[in-house]
């Protein structure tokens, strides 16, 4: 578990960078902090690995006030992923991964075991990268060993800042989704920054949007599109609001809404569905949604039917 508890960080420009920031990250948890630049989220991440002392404030890391540890014990507990990986470009591949396990103390063999095991699961033939160097790498292959060198001493807390900026979109969208395959994450505390909100939707359980060091909602995609707290938070996500609302509403939280016949036709959808996946579904063949035994008929119309009425249900009663 991460706690941020009343923390605030000026440099001296007037303003605070980030101002009575607190939250709690839960053990197992991935929580995006988004926003546009300047609002404090690197900042934030920078304090929770010591790189930058809080003007005000505690954070905890489990029940251990983080200013109580040595900052280089207290780093080598925790993974650090960049947006521009950081590599040491003398390094190998393999060298660059095993720098922690190396500093641990791990032997030889183990850390090339770990290495070798990295590589694979991250879609880099060790055979083929494990001894070449940063510079003859693509910008994917880069944050992959990146990636690979935070994992590698198996830290409980992943931070990531910006960790797919400087990849473009198609690379992006590539390595976003191996990143969630990696069963190396499964048991991880992670915290990430960005500025993408269909990143942040589609990586975080929970989001805190921020604005001027300050956080302006923290919740899960249902409750900042459907409950917004203020104009802030409603107007940061109008521009990609139908498609973020497709791709975070399941079947299941549609359902009482879904007026269709219980015939089953064409294939079925299980419950957690997303609408976004549905409507794919929907224009190569006809589909049936189940859920808790009970089946209902999908068509197009009926989908965006029950999609209208939960937001209305929603609007009037003030929650999703």
């Amino acid at each position: 578990m991460i706690k941020l508890s009343h923390v605030s960080k000026n440099f001296g420009h007037g303003k605070n960078a980030v101002s009575d920031l607190s939250f709690e990250v839960q053990a197992g948890e991935t929580l995006v902090l988004l926003g546009t630049s300047g609002c404090g989220k690197t900042t934030t991440l920078r304090m929770i690995n010591r790189l930058l002392i809080p003007d005000q404030g505690d954070i905890f890391i489990g029940e251990k006030n983080i200013r109580e540890e040595v900052p280089e014990n207290l780093r080598r507990n925790i993974g650090y992923v960049m947006q521009n990986t950081g590599l040491f470009p003398h390094y190998t591949v393999q060298e660059n991964i095993g720098v922690v396990p190396q500093l641990l103390h791990w032997n030889k063999t183990h850390i090339r075991d770990r290495v070798w095991t990295l590589l694979q699961k991250l879609r880099l033939p060790p055979e083929q990268y494990a001894h070449v160097y940063p510079q003859h790498l693509s910008g994917g292959q880069q944050q992959r060993v990146g990636l690979a060198r935070a994992l590698a001493a198996d830290p409980p807390i992943l931070l990531m800042d910006e960790p797919f900026g400087a990849l473009d979109p198609l690379t992006r969208i590539s390595v976003r989704k191996e990143f969630k395959a990696l069963d190396e994450l499964n048991s991880k505390t992670i915290i990430i920054v960005t500025h993408d909100i269909e990143e942040a939707f589609e990586l975080g359980n929970r989001i805190c949007v921020m604005n001027e060091g300050r956080i302006q909602q923290l919740g899960n995609a249902t409750e900042l599109l459907f409950s917004p707290a203020n104009d802030f938070v409603r107007n940061f996500l109008d521009k990609q609001r139908l498609e973020l609302e497709l791709k975070s509403l399941r079947l299941l939280d549609i359902w009482p809404y879904l007026n269709g016949t219980g015939e089953t036709t064409g294939i079925l959808l299980p419950g957690e569905t997303s609408c976004w996946d549905t409507l794919e579904n929907l224009t190569t063949s006809a589909a049936t949604a189940i859920f808790r035994g009970e089946n209902k008929h999908l068509d197009g119309n009926i989908l965006m039917n029950a999609i209208t009425a939960f937001k209305k249900t929603v609007s009037q009663h003030g929650h999703a």
